[in-house]
């Protein structure tokens, strides 16, 4: 599946990110990485038989039944959350529902399809509603119902204020971006708007508080020092190495956004390493006259002058020996990019 992860960040993901929660639902539900990560491109209705079969295939290799995982990670994870209220038969009829939709053979692009041979013709009850039998229709009108959730409103909110604002947010960002995603139905730019314009995302308690994934500390590493990478594999298996080996979490839950799953000794020492590493390659800080002169510069160029007095203090201290301008400006970038300063968003 892994060959399907570019069209499913270009022509997924990114089109759909700032528009609809909705649109965005359907538009990954549809997508073949999404089928295929989640089996659900081999879900079909229990007894249905292909046009093809007596054809001569191998019925063993046909799909046999009702696959629950897109159903379950739809519920879990996509809208409504592990305490959304839903049970298990609901999970059960989600994926009746989802049955028939898949892929396309890769000759005719690989692309989504809708079988209507291998849809459950039943009605459907989910979280107390019934869905007619109506074929595809039926998925995407599940998908809007679902979009429209309070419940899926506040897990989603929940998550972004936890993305952008605080490992544990508080109540009052979460309910503005809730209210702005009812006020809306779900546009994402007016619900990011509410978040980046609360309180709370300005508060002491949540400015570079929360800690930089490996991923973002690389990034933000590289482009403080002005490095020009000619090589960005090697810039991915740095990543990799930091903890976070690009669009390979085997968990359906992707990475972790909380600081307790990046801070550990071993991480930050590798981080330490790594930035130690891209100090190297820095091309946007001249070396100085002085030690003093040249931490001030790195805290203006990489942290907008609010390096703390301790890091501050344990950088000059470890320039005291050192003569050598550009070994100054070296070992000053390095422990700057891997101090505990720069570790936050």
């Amino acid at each position: 599946d892994r060959f399907l992860l570019p069209s499913y960040i270009e022509e997924t993901i990114r089109p759909n990110a700032l528009g609809r929660f909705e649109d965005l639902l359907i538009a990954t539900a549809q997508s073949p990485a999404m089928m295929f990560y989640l089996d659900n491109a081999q879900s079909v209705a229990p007894g249905s038989e292909p046009p093809f079969r007596r054809a001569g295939l191998d019925p063993r290799r046909m799909p046999s039944g009702i696959n629950e995982n897109y159903a379950r990670e739809l519920l879990e994870l996509h809208t409504l959350g592990v305490d959304g209220g839903y049970t298990q038969q609901d999970v059960i009829n989600v994926a009746r529902i989802f049955t028939g939709w898949s892929i396309e053979r890769p000759e005719r692009g690989a692309g989504f399809v809708f079988r209507d041979w291998a849809h459950d013709r039943g009605d459907k009850q989910v979280l107390g509603y019934t869905f007619k039998s109506a074929g595809q229709n039926e998925g995407l009108r599940l998908l809007r119902f679902l979009a429209q959730r309070p419940g899926t409103m506040h897990h989603v909110s929940a998550k972004l204020c936890a993305r952008f604002v605080a490992d544990e947010p508080p109540d009052g960002c979460i309910d503005a971006a809730v209210a702005a995603w009812q006020r809306t139905r779900g546009d994402i730019r007016a619900v990011l708007r509410a978040i980046f314009t609360s309180p709370d995302f300005w508060s002491a308690r949540a400015v570079r508080t929360k800690v930089k994934t490996p991923f973002e500390f690389v990034v933000s590493a590289v482009r403080a020092a002005g490095v020009e990478p000619d090589n960005t594999p090697q810039l991915a298996q740095l990543v990799a190495r930091l903890g976070e080996p690009l669009y390979q979490q085997p968990a359906p839950t992707g990475y972790a956004e909380t600081e307790a799953h990046w801070v550990n000794s071993g991480a930050l020492l590798a981080r330490m390493n790594a930035a130690v590493m891209i100090a190297r390659e820095c091309t946007s800080i001249a070396p100085a006259d002085s030690h003093a002169q040249l931490v001030d510069e790195i805290n203006q160029r990489l942290l907008g002058g609010s390096m703390s007095t301790h890091t501050r203090d344990v950088i000059l201290e470890q320039l005291a020996d050192i003569n050598d301008p550009t070994q100054a400006r070296d070992l000053a970038l390095g422990l700057a990019l891997g101090g505990p300063d720069f570790q936050r968003q």
